[in-house]
């Protein structure tokens, strides 16, 4: 964790987006009479390009931030930690897979939209005893468009060559 504060560009820009994952939820639709053409997931987005130098740190962070989000917007403590630090694991197994570039990165973002989706209609679908696929595939193909823009800027704010060549490395030495 402490070389996520020593590089601040990850801890201030996880901040500002978790704050700006709750305007676009939650004040935008208000203001403009619940016009959602877009589920922002940016925090979600975010998860593939934080891994810096170390994974056990690397989950640790993810894992903090699931809590924030939890305490900020779901109000059930743990769940998104937990679902996010799963997020976090298959998107290291990816990179363990697949060369470490843009491509791969966009499709780990899909990969997250997609299960943390997945796992959220689930569980609603065992509550509510009710499952309505429509609203899940409405969701997805609202979330990916705003996500995969997101996630370029994220890819150019992130990039470093060094980092990606020692993510390369750390992950597969491992």
């Amino acid at each position: 964790m402490y070389l996520y504060l020593k590089e601040k560009k990850y801890l201030i820009i996880s901040i500002i987006i978790i704050i700006l994952d709750g305007i676009l939820i939650y004040f935008i639709p208000y203001a403009y009479h619940d016009i959602n053409y877009f589920y922002p997931m940016l925090t979600i987005s975010l998860i593939p390009f934080l891994y810096y130098d170390n994974i056990k740190d690397y989950y640790k962070f993810i894992f903090v931030i699931g809590i924030i989000y939890d305490l900020l917007y779901s109000n059930l403590f743990l769940f998104n930690s937990l679902i996010f630090l799963l997020l976090a694991k298959i998107n290291i197994k990816l990179l363990k897979l697949m060369k470490n570039n843009l491509f791969t990165y966009l499709l780990s973002v899909i990969i997250n939209i997609v299960l943390y989706d997945l796992i959220l209609f689930i569980l609603v679908s065992i509550v509510n005893n009710s499952l309505i696929i429509n609203e899940y595939f409405y969701k997805i193909s609202r979330s990916l468009f705003l996500n995969i823009i997101v996630s370029i800027l994220y890819y150019l704010i992130f990039k470093r060559k060094t980092n990606y060549l020692k993510i390369h490395n750390n992950i597969h030495q491992k």
